[in-house]
């Protein structure tokens, strides 16, 4: 039988396409825990499991450090073999002493005998302990309608009355209600802005001063909730306001604001 020459060309074309393809080398990375962007502390440990492999012998990995993208530093490396390997890491997040948070990548870098390579990547967030704020809890404003303290001093944690104008917060109600207003405004003049998507957890200066000059300015802050976050701004100072509780009783008198403060 004759078989045509253009055939027989594109028939082993075929075949040696089909080996290239089966031939191909290929590097697997896997690891856990596989979160993308958390916010860490310095110190803090990750526990890694990496798992590697490959359809020709392994021959060396790493991990690879990238702290704002200009500090790099080989932190593990190893000669291996194989076609699979996990490698066990306890990483441990560097101590920085940035104002704010710095982005960590780190690299995992694998290479086969035939000089293949694959890169994987972990990026997050650092947060060094230098830079969070102080915490005051359990702070507790009553309405205006009730004998109680119906202010409060942001910067020294204390109660006080509004007919204190060095107060700076006030609770709104009147004088004849009995539903708290959920308003705070200030005798001293304050502006707030309410930025309920904040992360207070991991508050820091760069992050309130930042929210408070993007977000709504008033001089007010009103349909106050539990969970809602406030910042205030005195002179210099920023402070961070996370409401625990609202109370409204029958009655006014323990009609009540319960928060934390971070300053």
């Amino acid at each position: 039988m004759l078989i045509n020459r253009g055939s027989l060309i594109l028939y082993f074309l075929i075949i040696f396409s089909s080996c290239t393809k089966e031939d191909a080398d290929f590097i697997y990375i896997s690891f856990t825990p596989p979160e993308q962007y958390e916010i860490l502390n310095n110190g803090e440990i990750i526990s890694f499991s990496i798992q590697l492999s490959s359809n020709s012998e392994l021959a060396e990995f790493s991990i690879v450090q990238i702290v704002n993208n200009s500090i790099i530093d080989t932190m593990y490396y190893e000669q291996i073999s194989g076609l699979e390997k996990t490698v066990s890491y306890n990483y441990t997040c560097p101590n920085l002493s940035s104002l704010d948070t710095s982005e960590v990548k780190l690299l995992f870098i694998c290479r086969n005998t035939n000089g293949e390579e694959q890169q994987r990547a972990k990026v997050f967030s650092v947060v060094s302990g230098d830079i969070y704020l102080n915490e005051t809890t359990g702070h507790t404003m009553y309405s205006s309608n009730s004998s109680e303290f119906n202010s409060y001093n942001l910067l020294t944690g204390s109660p006080m009355y509004s007919s204190d104008s060095t107060s700076h917060i006030s609770d709104n109600t009147d004088s004849i209600s009995d539903i708290l207003s959920r308003k705070w405004i200030s005798m001293s003049g304050l502006s707030f802005t309410k930025v309920n998507e904040f992360d207070y957890a991991h508050a820091t200066l760069e992050g309130i001063k930042t929210a408070y000059n993007t977000h709504l300015i008033k001089e007010f802050v009103d349909n106050i909730e539990t969970d809602n976050i406030i910042i205030a701004k005195i002179e210099n100072n920023y402070v961070i306001i996370k409401i625990m509780q609202v109370i409204d009783d029958a009655g006014s008198e323990n009609d009540r604001y319960v928060f934390n403060i971070k300053q």
